[in-house]
């Protein structure tokens, strides 16, 4: 939220300065891959700007990351320093204990998409900068979802491998993995296909945020998978045998 402030602090001066304009649209394409910025986009905008500084990139790998190692410590941190031996003595399936932590999980990830927007409307707001708010609201559903998926295929993970390194280090490795086949295919046309396998075409926070794309059909995608996600780790759990 802090960061937010501080950027829609600059961005008015920012953009009052035609030279930024003019350096902005000499970037290469490729470079503007690499910050999340479509190349076909204008440059000269607020959601163009916010996205490149933060939603693209900093933003979504970050709470990427977040999602897997609190995914990984609710579950296969658990097993491992045997603390989920405490419900299961009791009669809890583990079906319910799975249900009710990534109920906790995707109830944080809510929480942070809300404090999302709260620092960014208050900015806006503060240093009068107009935007459409009903379009950042797409882009935290369309947000939440996709952070779900990586939540619950890092759920997966911990249930396959109740080691916590180990499962962190898949979930990461995944989530890594996707990240850099998003950059790598939009460094040249003849890598563009490699951007289809990446997770993270999934979220194009600029498109979004200046109405290029109806994100309903993501959002139901997402929510989709990360429902199958859970069902595939629910499955295993179940199956598995725990030394606790």
């Amino acid at each position: 939220m802090a960061y937010e402030w501080l950027l829609t602090w600059v961005y008015p001066i920012v953009s009052k300065n035609p030279a930024v304009t003019e350096i902005a649209e000499s970037i290469p394409s490729a470079v503007k891959t690499v910050f999340g910025v479509s190349d076909q986009a204008p440059v000269d905008t607020f959601e163009a700007f916010i996205s490149a500084q933060f939603f693209a990139r900093i933003w979504t790998l970050l709470l990427a990351l977040y999602g897997v190692n609190t995914a990984t410590s609710l579950l296969a941190g658990s097993i491992e320093d045997g603390t989920l031996a405490i419900p299961l003595a009791t009669p809890i399936s583990r079906s319910a204990l799975l249900a009710t932590q990534a109920g906790v999980l995707t109830s944080a990830n809510g929480v942070l998409m809300g404090a999302t927007l709260l620092g960014l409307f208050s900015g806006t707001a503060r240093f009068k900068i107009k935007i459409e708010h009903w379009r950042y609201c797409r882009m935290s559903l369309l947000g939440f979802a996709f952070f779900s998926v990586i939540s619950m295929y890092s759920f997966l993970f911990s249930a396959w491998f109740p080691e916590k390194e180990r499962a962190l280090a898949y979930a990461a490795g995944l989530t890594l993995a996707f990240y850099g086949l998003d950059i790598i295919g939009g460094l040249s046309e003849k890598l563009s296909w490699v951007r289809k396998l990446s997770l993270f075409q999934c979220f194009q926070p600029q498109e979004v945020l200046e109405d290029r794309i109806d994100p309903g059909r993501q959002i139901l995608g997402l929510t989709g998978g990360a429902i199958i996600l859970w069902l595939l780790a629910q499955r295993i759990l179940e199956e598995k045998d725990l030394v606790l």
